[in-house]
């Protein structure tokens, strides 16, 4: 019959197109996210960076599309996926991305959806979660945008493979942010549309927030959307975006050949690097300090989980003082192998000067607190803003333990071998300057 057609015709396609051979992400892997993540347990929050199995074609798409993310939940426990397409160079996608590169980034999505995303979903809601929200923002979309024919075309492909192999996948979509224009083009997506699709669509203006909050919490929604998340561990924030420069998109040169190389291992799981940064430092180069890796060293840091969790000071303290301006600095790191890594960031800024000519420190301050990631899958680029005036930044790293995320834990003879540890750090205008990128543009 028809339907057994239809699941025949699936499974040849998936096979056909090596739909099972792609690289997707899981926990029990270390395969890249294909697309940046916040606010799961699978995987590490991260963006897309250039690891050694991602491809150019998917840092070439990510340059060109406005920005997106998988970005917590609803309140039902759907995962809520957002897409800035107001912010696409849409005229650069169909010249610069063939319709190939399209359909194989959008099928590992799509992959990553169904195989990592809905099951950790699933679990959490405690019934089966199949269906996402989606969030597509309009803001700063144009009249020539919606009328690119080239790119409405490779649209109409997209939305037809999509209704094809992945049905049923939407639970709502919210259109905001719509200009008066977007009604015309509207009329023309609605009839690429199954009708049944189309009754899951809420075309909303620049009034959304209300509808929005009313299936995602605020902690989930983010700010720029009218919630109260900005993700601000995250470099980009909640969704990090290249046309909008909102973090740096550094290209696969600057993750060749990182400054400092040592190991951890599950026996000495810790680091420690330490830098004095003064204002100069911001205004000229970057602190270049050296690592602490001396078995000394790092007993004397063998404490730091949790110390001093319960000063009252922030860094928002530092930026009230007179003439404390915070200013940006970059961490850029990867791993080769392991299970996730802790990253936790301290600053102990400098007080007066003695008579002697030394500095009293300041009691430390927590800028960064600790942070699982995935420096195992691709290069991660921490972001830190740091008070502008002279201290000392000290980092620390540890391998996660076999409770934070769900990553497995290694064998007896896997957990034998080193991890290979490579990070730089630089002040953002060095870092801008070194691989010519634009100014951030933070939201």
């Amino acid at each position: 019959d028809k339907s057994a057609a239809m699941i025949k015709e699936w499974y040849l396609w998936r096979k056909s197109a090596g739909i099972d051979d792609l690289p997707v992400a899981q926990a029990n892997n270390q395969h890249p996210v294909p697309y940046p993540i916040r606010g799961y347990a699978s995987v590490a929050d991260a963006n897309l960076t250039p690891g050694i199995t991602v491809k150019e074609y998917q840092l070439k798409v990510n340059k060109y599309f406005g920005g997106g993310c998988w970005h917590k939940r609803d309140k039902d426990g759907h995962p809520v996926y957002i897409e800035r397409i107001g912010r696409y160079h849409i005229k650069d996608i169909p010249k610069k991305c063939s319709m190939g590169e399209l359909f194989e980034y959008h099928y590992l999505m799509q992959e990553f959806l169904s195989r990592t995303v809905f099951p950790e979903c699933t679990q959490l809601a405690g019934r089966d979660i199949s269906q996402q929200v989606v969030i597509f923002d309009l803001a700063g979309i144009s009249i020539g945008m919606l009328s690119h024919i080239p790119a409405l075309n490779m649209l109409r492909e997209m939305l037809a493979k999509d209704q094809l192999y992945y049905p049923e996948c939407m639970f709502k979509t919210y259109v905001v942010n719509a200009p008066n224009m977007f009604v015309t083009a509207w009329k023309l997506i609605k009839g690429w549309l199954d009708p049944r699709v189309i009754s899951k669509i809420h075309i909303l203006g620049k009034d959304h927030s209300e509808e929005l909050l009313k299936q995602i919490p605020a902690h989930s929604l983010p700010s720029f959307l009218g919630g109260g998340c900005r993700c601000s561990h995250m470099a980009g924030g909640c969704v990090p975006s290249v046309p909008m420069s909102n973090y740096p998109d550094l290209p696969r040169k600057a993750f060749m050949s990182l400054r400092h190389q040592v190991q951890v291992s599950y026996a000495e799981p810790r680091h420690s690097y330490t830098c004095d940064v003064s204002p100069v430092d911001f205004e000229q180069r970057s602190p270049w300090g050296s690592p602490m890796s001396s078995p000394q060293t790092l007993q004397s840091y063998a404490t730091w989980f949790g110390f001093k969790k319960d000063s009252p000071r922030s860094a928002s303290d530092l930026a009230d003082a007179p003439l404390a301006r915070t200013r940006y600095m970059y961490v850029r790191f990867m791993a080769d192998r392991g299970r996730g890594m802790v990253v936790e960031v301290m600053w102990q800024p400098f007080g007066a000067a003695t008579t002697a000519g030394l500095y009293v420190q300041d009691e430390e301050v927590l800028i960064y607190p600790e942070t699982l990631v995935d420096p195992q899958r691709a290069p991660v680029l921490l972001e830190l803003k740091v008070p502008n005036r002279a201290g000392q930044l000290v980092l620390n790293w540890r391998i996660a333990n076999f409770d934070e995320g769900q990553a497995p834990f290694p064998g007896p003879e896997e957990a034998q071998i080193p991890i290979v540890l490579e990070y730089s750090i630089d002040s953002e205008d060095d870092l801008l300057e070194e691989f010519q990128l634009p100014p951030i543009k933070r939201d």
